[in-house]
């Protein structure tokens, strides 16, 4: 199954890809590309179980078929059927994956470079004042036309702009405004996955407020445990006869564990027994 909870659609594209087509030749092109994008691969050419799937009869669908392959809107590839516009989206969100993570590293090492860095300013600030206590380290200005970090320019190395904005919109719902120093820990454990767009569609969904990568295993592996089986009726019955015989027993001094009494009916404070046969 393909790793892609979700595609790029353009309105126009699709409108333009499907004019003079009915609705439901328009339903099973579009079921098809939706069963393309799933599985990731070309589909297994049965037309019986893709009818089933497109939700009408093999012949109907057939018939459709054959008007997709003429038009080249479906192409036989791969020892099944496929799409070309599908075939782009996956280069492309390979592509996109490939690009974050290169991004997410890059800033990752210049960010580790400038605390080196600073830690080295502040050691040699530090033994000098010890020498010299009236040595201050003059502070250094920030250029002007400087851009400003946010939350979303963060999150935008690791993560496309719609999901960046669905993950802002989502900590705002949930009362929690994303700061700058938050976005930046997010983007580090999105990066740690192998789709970080995906990852974050899993904190939006489950409604975390945070992310970590191991959440996502221990969900996959957990598995519910069975609760215990409720006693049958006739459990019951026999435990409480049982209960009852024992008390009846007891009472009557004749514990002896032998089975020549039957219990006839039992009242509370009213014990009636007959002799067996």
């Amino acid at each position: 199954m393909s790793e892609m909870p979700y595609v790029r659609f353009y309105m126009s594209d699709w409108l333009s890809a499907t004019r003079g087509m009915k609705a439901a030749e328009m339903g099973v092109y579009f079921t098809l590309l939706a069963l393309m994008y799933e599985r990731g691969e070309p589909l297994t050419e049965n037309h019986e179980r893709l009818a089933r799937q497109c939700g009408c009869t093999k012949k109907v669908f057939s018939q459709y078929l054959d008007v997709f392959l003429d038009d080249g809107k479906i192409i036989r590839s791969g020892g099944g059927l496929w799409n070309r516009r599908v075939e782009k989206e996956f280069q492309f969100r390979e592509k996109s994956s490939e690009d974050k993570k290169q991004a997410a590293k890059k800033r990752w090492k210049k960010s580790n470079e400038n605390n080196e860095a600073s830690m080295q300013v502040h050691s040699t600030c530090n033994a000098a004042a010890m020498l010299k206590p009236e040595a201050r380290v003059k502070k250094e200005s920030v250029p002007k036309g400087t851009p400003k970090k946010s939350p979303k320019s963060v999150l935008c190395d690791v993560l496309s702009p719609e999901v960046a904005d669905a993950v802002i919109e989502h900590r705002k719902a949930l009362r929690k405004k994303l700061t700058v120093r938050a976005a930046e820990l997010l983007a580090r454990r999105f990066a740690l996955m192998p789709d970080p767009d995906a990852a974050a569609e899993t904190m939006i969904g489950r409604g975390w407020q945070g992310f970590e990568p191991g959440w996502v295993q221990e969900r996959q592996q957990g598995a519910p445990r069975a609760s215990p089986a409720k006693p049958s009726r006739g459990d019951e019955i026999r435990d409480h006869n049982q209960r009852a015989r024992d008390s009846l027993r007891k009472r009557m001094g004749q514990d002896d564990g032998s089975e020549d009494r039957k219990i006839i009916d039992i009242s509370r404070g009213d014990w009636k027994v007959a002799q067996g046969s």
